[in-house]
């Protein structure tokens, strides 16, 4: 099957290389399972692959924002290059539902597509799939929630390409951006409220660089205890009121870590009325907390490139299987998100960070 994906390589007329975050490699050979040599002869001209978005919530717009990438990336590709390729999107309504995620995982191995585009909260249960997955010639690629943290590298044996936004910079940028709202409010001491979504390896890096950059830039701030809401909108919120009524008056400031938690806090803050007199900042964009960051009740977002994450991550599989190796010369590369607060958001490049939709084909 080697020798077959390197003839098949050898054959054809290479186009454009991988643009953005990274660039050729030399090693790292992907190998196509025997489903896809099928779909390629019954192709003609043009050679037909089956790839699925395996998405961990089908119901979160983060997530959304992430497939419009991989659907731009298939679109572009199948114009450019000349193929065709039967895509779908499968998961859970709800990132919570993981048990419902490794479930989907093994339909989809069984189901022997070119390649799997996938993110998962559930690290541990996933390792033996993904391994599964590339053991069956799978090109399998991660996007922003992989098989460890992404600057450690774990697990890079059981697939084929990660693309990421470090959870380490979104934790550091949050805490620089409460602190720089901070100094504009004139707070100089007080409580800060620390949410987040769900306890995991990955994940737990926003909670602990926050932490640690607040400790050592504005070590007069004292941090909560972490209050987790399984990644559901109202519990968010009640921890968030249970927050503001704990701690009153000496309560100077809120950090979100994911959307969903922002959503929470977000109507917590606004419905004690206190939007101007704490921060706020919370990490990715959706609706609730862009009407919250226009209305005063929260001052900045961190917001990863979930587009842009998306579109690397497709136009990466579906290279790897026209080229019969990966592109890029790392497994994992760090897209850096950015800082949008109500100076910057009105501007188009913004506007697109904070909804993907607009940039949809």
């Amino acid at each position: 099957m080697r020798k077959t994906a390197l003839f098949l390589a050898a054959m054809m007329v290479l186009a454009s290389s991988l643009t953005g975050c990274g660039g050729k490699t030399t090693t790292g050979e992907n190998t196509q399972n025997s489903s896809t040599n099928e779909q390629a002869a019954q192709g003609g001209d043009g050679k037909t692959y089956d790839i699925v978005y395996l998405s961990p919530s089908t119901a979160s717009q983060f997530w959304t924002y992430v497939g419009i990438g991989i659907e731009n990336a298939k679109k572009d590709l199948e114009e450019s290059k000349g193929i065709k390729i039967n895509f779908s999107t499968v998961g859970p309504a709800q990132e919570a539902q993981t048990e419902d995620y490794i479930t989907a995982f093994e339909q989809c191995i069984a189901k022997k597509p070119a390649a799997i585009v996938t993110a998962t909260l559930a690290i541990d249960a996933t390792i033996p799939k993904a391994a599964e997955a590339t053991n069956n010639g799978i090109v399998l690629n991660f996007v922003n929630c992989g098989l460890g943290v992404g600057d450690d590298g774990a697990n890079a044996d059981t697939y084929n390409q990660f693309y990421y936004c470090s959870n380490d910079t979104i934790g550091e940028m949050a805490a620089e951006a409460f602190v720089n709202a901070a100094k504009e409010k004139n707070i100089t001491s007080g409580v800060v409220g620390v949410n987040m979504n769900v306890e995991n390896e990955a994940l737990n890096h926003r909670i602990q660089s926050f932490r640690d950059y607040m400790a050592k830039n504005a070590p007069e701030f004292e941090l909560t205890d972490t209050y987790y809401n399984g990644n559901v909108v109202e519990t968010a919120q009640s921890n968030a009121e249970n927050v503001i009524s704990t701690y009153g008056d000496k309560l100077v400031g809120m950090y979100s870590g994911n959307n969903i938690t922002g959503d929470g806090v977000c109507l917590a803050v606004a419905s004690a009325g206190i939007g101007s007199k704490i921060v706020s900042v919370a990490v990715d964009s959706d609706d609730s907390e862009i009407e919250a960051l226009k209305a005063g009740n929260l001052n900045a977002i961190i917001v990863q490139d979930a587009y842009a994450q998306g579109y690397k991550c497709m136009e990466n599989a579906i290279l790897t299987l026209l080229e019969g190796k990966n592109p890029e010369s790392k497994k994992q590369i760090n897209c850096p998100p950015v800082v949008i607060n109500s100076e910057n958001m009105a501007s188009e490049e913004m506007q697109d960070l904070l909804d993907p939709t607009r940039l949809k084909k």
